[in-house]
């Protein structure tokens, strides 16, 4: 009997070919068309369908609504149905899975993609079929058996058993050695094996040796816990088709109670699980050229970001857009124009490496991460082969085209450590191209140099404010977050600039860091605080603790523990009054240098806190084994906690993991009520913020702490 093949399409044309496609399968495929669903409905009601082959736009219904009519028939539920779809038809897609389509193909259909798709659903659906047949013929010999009656009086089997093994899940139970028990006769029929063959024989040897090894450890769980391991899904090869189950395994108790085996369910979710991923890849990818959409490069550039800082390497975030892409549009039709950005997508998947990334973002715009970048002129070479591959001649429904493209590009790191940064600053450089002819490529970074001579600059007046001492510290107090007393002060410097007024650390810190006057403004940082410290120590007020930031590549200075330690001693202050606050940055660059020198610091009485907490990639093994007695929450965390139950698990956990450690734990950024009392129940121990009080000048701290009466909240009003 041949293997039949129902086709359904309003148009002639399209089930000739179709039927040509079935044809192409082999002999014994054979295909049955309906221009007309209605005439197809009618067929089915005394005819027997293997496959379905639906259009989705058709004019009596769509496919949508053919598939469920078709579903509602005895016995048609389990027939496979193909909708072909056009590229724009996405809700049409959701509409077609939510009716019970099993696949898709994409108008226009080549006969490769139609043959494969059509044999594979056909091979499912042989294979659940011959399960079915095979667990029947079980059933029925054993319900013989069962029928011949035991010389005591009773049949062969339970009511019960012959129940089990009707149904359509896998079942089995295993001893405390996984010695088979008991399986029914669809688990049995899976491994071509009768029931009573299993029973007795070791039961994960009928599994390959992965899956095997998974099923012992999962029995030995539920062994040893006597808990069930409920809801989890295991993929099953039979004969060279994958099936997909829904698994449960529960203790086997002994009338005393006590577990002597493991029971195992198993539902075939296969439909299911194609649906839901095809639902999944629906979100992800553009309809037109498949690949990734927007979402998905959001996340490999952040991928990229947060990789590149790990490993401090660079990768390059690259925007093509196609010239003059409209004007193929307006003349051809956007018919020819979408078969064009199907080759253009092409052509750029086979030029990418391996490891890097491509995303249609827009009509004509397209973006590429290159994962790996050696240097500049790697970059270089690579964006000419997308060039000169995209502008290769195509043929457009037998017509010649000719299209070039503009490509910007960023470097990551470099240019950005944020997704909306590095997209934006791709973009100016790919309209630059643009600017510059088009058919080119241009970085962000030859624009650098108008950046580069602002840094000079900038570099040549911090040179001039060290000798003007044109530097200053602002104190931002920190609080007990239960009792809102002060517990601290954070210093922060500021930079009063002759002509631009008093600048904040963001507006000078990298060229600082970059042009190496880190170290010298970080030394007169310590010095200036110490010296604070002992001038109002020496007016009788008592300043609590004040944490001073320290870049890591004031780390690299060897003397940096001598020169703390020598500006504490000579201004007569305690070591604890001081605490210097360190990155995540020097975590990841953790060597034994570092460690002594926390170490050393830390042996003296001076505290020890890590900033920006849960921003970074730092080991847990670097935060178990360095001498920090404090964390500081990044304000990120804090600004999303009212509305983010995610941040707020984070928060707790932090705040619960440094509790283990002996740490205190402040937030920072804290700027109303709502998250200074979230930040209690999290359990942060102090909190910095406006909300408590904006940075002080210097001279403005005696009316904080002449006493140590005022309250924060009075600040905080005044602020």
């Amino acid at each position: 009997m041949s293997t039949r093949v129902l086709i359904v399409d309003d148009r002639p044309t399209n089930l000739r070919i179709y039927a040509q496609f079935v044809t192409l399968m082999g002999e014994k495929y054979s295909a049955v068309t309906y221009a007309d669903p209605v005439e197809a409905l009618a067929w089915m009601q005394d005819n027997k369908a293997d496959l379905m082959v639906v259009d989705y736009r058709m004019p009596q219904m769509n496919g949508a609504e053919f598939i469920r009519k078709v579903r509602m028939m005895p016995g048609a539920n389990e027939i496979p149905a193909i909708v072909i779809t056009a590229h724009q038809d996405r809700e049409c897609r959701l509409a077609a899975l939510d009716a019970g389509a099993t696949d898709f193909l994409q108008s226009p259909v080549s006969h490769v993609e139609f043959c494969s798709r059509a044999m594979s659903l056909l091979t499912k659906r042989k294979k659940s079929a011959t399960l079915r047949q095979r667990a029947s013929e079980i059933e029925r010999k054993h319900a013989a058996v069962g029928a011949t009656s035991t010389p005591d009086g009773h049949s062969g089997k339970s009511m019960l058993e012959q129940i089990i093994d009707t149904i359509p899940i896998m079942i089995n139970a295993t001893d405390r050695s996984g010695k088979c028990l008991f399986t029914n006769a669809y688990q049995s029929a899976l491994f071509d094996k009768d029931p009573d063959e299993m029973v007795g024989t070791d039961f994960a040897d009928n599994f390959e040796p992965t899956l095997a090894a998974n099923t012992r450890r999962r029995d030995a769980l539920v062994l040893k816990s006597s808990l069930a391991i409920p809801h989890y899904e295991e993929k099953i090869t039979s004969d060279g088709v994958d099936l997909v189950f829904h698994c449960n395994k529960s203790p086997l108790l002994n009338h005393e109670g006590e577990t002597i085996g493991v029971l195992t369910t198993a539902v075939d979710i296969t439909a299911r699980k194609f649906a839901e991923e095809h639902r999944t890849h629906l979100a992800l990818h553009d309809m037109l050229t498949g690949l990734p959409n927007r979402v998905l490069l959001a996340e490999n550039v952040k991928a990229a970001i947060d990789n590149c800082k790990k490993t401090n390497s660079e990768a390059a975030l690259l925007l093509l857009d196609l010239d003059r892409f409209k004007i193929i549009n307006d003349t051809r039709g956007h018919h020819s124009g979408d078969a064009l950005l199907r080759e253009v997508a092409e052509r750029i998947s086979k030029i990418i490496g391996p490891s890097d990334f491509a995303a249609r973002i827009g009509g004509d715009e397209f973006a590429i991460i290159f994962s790996e970048v050696k240097n500049i002129d790697s970059i270089n070479s690579r964006c000419a082969s997308l060039l000169k591959a995209i502008s290769e001649p195509y043929a457009i429904s037998g017509i010649g085209q000719v299209i070039s493209a503009s490509i910007g590009v960023s470097l990551i790191p470099s240019d950005g450590d944020e997704y909306e940064e590095v997209l934006r600053m791709a973009d100016l450089a790919m309209y630059d191209a643009k600017a510059n002819g088009r058919n080119c490529h241009r970085f962000f970074s030859e624009e650098m140099n108008q950046i580069a001579q602002a840094d000079a600059a900038l570099e040549n007046e911090l040179r001039d404010a060290f000798k003007e001492n044109q530097f200053a510290l602002e104190y931002q107090p920190i609080v007990d977050a239960q009792s809102l007393e002060y517990v601290g002060l954070e210093a922060l410097i500021r930079w009063d600039h002759p002509t631009r007024g008093r600048l904040l650390p963001i507006q000078f810190i990298r060229v600082a860091d970059e042009s190496g006057l880190m170290d010298v403004l970080g030394s007169w940082v310590i010095g200036e605080v110490c010296r604070e410290i002992k001038s109002y120590a020496d007016r009788g007020i008592d300043l609590p603790r004040v944490a001073i930031n320290v870049s890591p590549r004031q780390f690299q200075n060897q003397n940096l523990c001598d020169e703390l330690l020598s500006n504490i001693e000579s201004n007569g202050i305690a070591p604890s009054k001081i605490t210097i606050e360190i990155t995540e940055e020097l975590l990841i660059d953790n060597n034994e240098d570092v460690r002594a020198t926390l170490q050393r610091i830390r042996s003296h009485g001076v505290g020890i806190s890590i900033d920006d907490f849960g921003t970074g990639y730092s080991s847990l093994q670097y935060l178990r084994d360095l001498p920090a007695n404090c964390l500081k929450i990044d304000r990120t965390f804090i600004s999303r906690i009212e509305h983010s139950a995610a941040d707020r698990a984070i928060i707790g956990t932090i705040a619960h993991l440094a509790h283990a450690l002996d740490m205190r734990v402040v937030a920072e950024g804290v700027e109303n009520d709502a998250q200074l009392e979230l930040l209690r129940v999290s359990g942060c121990d102090e909190i910095q913020g406006f909300k408590i009080a904006r940075p002080q000048r210097a001279e403005n701290l005696d009316k904080l702490f002449d006493g140590r009466k005022d309250k924060p909240a009075t600040l905080a009003a005044k602020g």
